[in-house]
């Protein structure tokens, strides 16, 4: 699957850039590039008055930061609800709305954030990723979120003008709502809903994939 999705974290995770000795780092262990945090215990570096430590650098102890944040270089951390908590560089925003897409549960390929809501795609509403409605309704076949080669699909489509991507595919059966160009069978660039793409299938139909 395509890369991009998110994976539910329940907390910021430690992200460290490690000096290479050949690359002057200081023979002690210590790092080249930063000033020494001061004795009293407070991990702000010199020159920084944020009130966190570099966010390149782990934790002077070696153990957990308090501020799950402080160690962070960028990402961001599920907090329920469709609900993230951002963090760059040592620093964590306000909590907003997840990106579409944003896979609210580990482990779980179809527990995503839709509009801000947490669904499971495998419906007619949201069918294989967000977005991809299978028409049930004013069409000549209604349709039904199936799973098909693996992939969650819109099938039993009729007729192109049934299906979201406008091409229902004859060569496999059942018919389906194909993420694809009709003619030639080819994954169509920006046809998928955002921020998902097309995957190519081999052997397989073509299927809308955020990995």
């Amino acid at each position: 699957m395509i890369a991009s999705a998110a994976v539910a974290l329940t907390s910021c995770s430690l992200l460290t850039h490690l000096d290479d000795p050949s690359n002057g780092s200081a023979p002690d262990g210590g790092y080249a590039d930063a000033t020494p945090p001061a004795d009293d215990g407070d991990a702000t570096l010199a020159g920084d008055d944020s009130g966190h430590a570099d966010a390149t650098l782990p934790p002077r102890d070696g153990g957990p930061s308090a501020d799950p944040c402080a160690t962070l270089e960028a990402g961001a951390f599920y907090a329920g609800g469709c609900q993230c908590t951002y963090c760059q560089k040592g620093a964590c925003s306000a909590t907003r709305a997840c990106p579409e897409g944003f896979a609210w549960e580990a482990g779980n390929d179809l527990a995503r954030c839709c509009s801000g809501l947490a669904v499971l795609t495998d419906t007619n509403e949201n069918c294989g990723i967000c977005g991809i409605h299978c028409a049930t309704a004013g069409v000549s076949s209604p349709q039904n979120c199936a799973l098909l080669s693996g992939h969650y699909q819109c099938v039993d489509c009729a007729a192109n003008t049934d299906c979201w991507s406008g091409c229902c595919a004859i060569d496999t059966t059942p018919y389906h709502c194909a993420e694809s160009n009709c003619n030639t069978g080819d994954c169509v660039a920006g046809l998928c809903p955002a921020p998902s793409a097309c995957v190519q299938g081999v052997g397989a139909p073509n299927y809308c994939s955020y990995e």
